[in-house]
């Protein structure tokens, strides 16, 4: 049991002689013990079994049993309970080997009382030294087994291996733990073992039948010394109560976070001896244990589940785009060479109406080029040509490029590149088409009369470009996401600006293929800096 302070400890006294018995009661209970004596040790035996005592005072010669014997059965169901033995001379010799099995002490009659005192104190005190080392063990006992247990992804052996370590610490022969699905009104076990064959993995209890509802319910654990007569469990369904030889029974609750997710139940303690408030704390401390576990693997269950969703989506969405890409492409090139000889036979307005089918069509393939790009990169079919790149001269190409896009909107086109900055690694058509994806955004984003510039700077071994825009600028919160395929910044600004939120996930997938970063920078209603890194060439290479 439980340590109690040495003053309130509970000592039972065996002695054939009534007059002993007698004294140590009368002199022990003046220093505030809790006294029973008996001269019988069979009856002693069973007042054991069925009382919870701190230490037994035992005469070592007796008519039925001698003091030896009574040790040997006592420790057989109570281990802690210490045992101080009594002696005359002619019996010296087994009182030490009385001491020898684990005895904490002995006394010769005739004995004064204080060395009665003493002997108990002393008794007690190495009873609670012992008691507090065992605990301390066990606990040890318990960090292991909490450490092999957040180790562990697979449920079934999880709540085996908390099963068998709850046995052990508490002396159970029997025992099951038993889980709770929500939405459901059973308990169905999960973990088993030493119940009878029916009752294994998947058996299935009512949360109104038996211990185990009765504490799921309350969310309260449950010491009971005796089901048949314990008043809690009054009217209650007990099945299989019949095949019990010890009636004691222990069950704690399985409290996860937001709800209780079973319950533990213990039984047929070894010795016949019924469960101790210490055993409560044992199995209470595993079921926290299990508890947070147990929530880890069926989170990390649920992820999974997630992650093979989200994957059968992108090859979805992947298996979608090649189609469509696929099947588009056709139709787009007979519109566009159909518009092109069009165009050279026609003149005046018609020739006008043509262009603007010619400008659809060749963004639709820009569109189809994106979603192939795309496809490519995410599934690394992409390769690099990589060679020493100056940015001097590419950065002002792409310029030039978009020079007439922004002047048909006001906007003014600027580049800044230092005359000295060393050459970059990189595949010189993968770069424009990054510069390309950056620039369209800045033109499309930027207000008419904005600015717009690109300048690069050497960073150790790394070139950092920029590519800066007066526009409407984007929420930090979306900083992140924006690198997505399909993410678009609020809809009203896609429906006024159009596009499918494809450029800079592209952008992003080639600049991470020459091993370098892409972020923003953006203030709402002040504009956007878009920063991508490209590594130096070597000092050796020539462009």
């Amino acid at each position: 049991g439980e340590p109690r302070p040495t003053e309130t400890a509970r000592i039972l006294v065996l002695d054939d002689e009534v007059a002993i018995g007698e004294l140590c009661l009368r002199t022990l209970q003046k220093y505030g013990y809790q006294v029973a004596t008996t001269t019988r040790p069979q009856e002693a035996l069973e007042m054991l079994r069925q009382e919870e005592f701190d230490l037994l005072l035992l005469d070592i010669r007796m008519p039925e049993i001698d003091g030896l014997e009574v040790m040997r059965r006592v420790r057989e169901f109570s281990p802690e309970i210490a045992i101080v033995v009594m002696t005359g001379y002619a019996s010296v010799e087994a009182a030490i080997e009385a001491v020898r099995q684990g005895a904490a002490d002995f006394l010769q009659k005739p004995f004064r009382l204080d060395d009665l005192r003493l002997a108990v104190v002393k008794a007690l005190g190495r009873r609670d030294l012992e008691r507090e080392r065992a605990r301390s063990q066990a606990l040890m006992r318990l960090v292991r087994v909490s450490e092999a247990m957040a180790s562990l992804l697979e449920e079934d052996y999880l709540v085996q291996v908390a099963l068998q370590a709850a046995m052990e610490e508490t002396g159970a022969q029997r025992g099951s733990v038993m889980l709770h699905e929500p939405g459901q009104e059973v308990l169905y076990v999960a973990g088993a073992t030493g119940l009878p064959p029916e009752v294994g993995r998947g058996y299935a209890v009512r949360l109104n039948e038996g211990v185990a509802g009765l504490v799921f319910q309350s969310g309260e654990a449950l010491l009971v010394e005796d089901v048949r007569t314990d008043p809690r469990l009054a009217g209650l369904s007990l099945p299989h109560q019949e095949s019990y030889r010890n009636p004691s029974f222990l069950s704690v609750p399985i409290r996860g976070s937001e709800r209780i997710l079973g319950v533990l139940c213990l039984s047929e303690r070894s010795g016949g001896t019924p469960f101790r408030p210490s055993d409560l704390e044992v199995a209470g401390l595993l079921c926290n244990q299990l508890a947070v576990a147990l929530e880890k693997v069926r989170l990390f269950t649920e992820i999974q589940e997630s992650y093979r969703r989200l994957r059968e989506v992108d090859r979805l969405k992947s298996e979608f785009l090649n189609i469509a890409a696929h099947e588009l492409r056709t139709p787009l090139s007979i519109i566009l060479g159909y518009t092109l000889m069009l165009r050279n036979e026609l003149q005046g307005p018609a020739q006008n109406y043509l262009e603007a089918v010619l400008e659809s069509a060749n963004r639709l393939v820009r569109l189809v080029d994106d979603m192939t790009n795309l496809r490519y990169l995410e599934a690394r079919e992409v390769g690099l040509v990589a060679a020493p790149l100056r940015l001097q001269d590419l950065v002002p190409e792409m310029i030039e490029r978009f020079r007439q896009p922004a002047r048909e909107k006001g906007q003014e086109l600027t580049w800044e590149i230092p005359t000295d900055l060393p050459p970059v690694l990189a595949d010189g058509e993968k770069v424009k088409v990054i510069l390309s994806n950056l620039l369209s955004n800045a033109i499309t984003f930027t207000p008419p009369g904005g600015r717009i510039g690109v300048r690069a700077e050497a960073r150790e071994d790394r070139v950092l470009v920029a590519v800066e825009d007066t526009g409407c600028g984007i929420p930090r919160e979306e900083w992140e996401r924006i690198f997505e395929p399909f993410y678009q910044v609020g809809d009203s600004l896609r429906r006024e600006h159009g596009g499918m939120g494809l450029g800079l996930a592209i952008a992003r997938e080639l600049v991470a293929l020459h091993g370098g970063s892409i972020w923003v920078k953006s203030e709402v209603g002040q504009g956007s800096t878009f920063y991508f890194t490209l590594p130096r060439a070597e000092a050796g290479e020539t462009v």
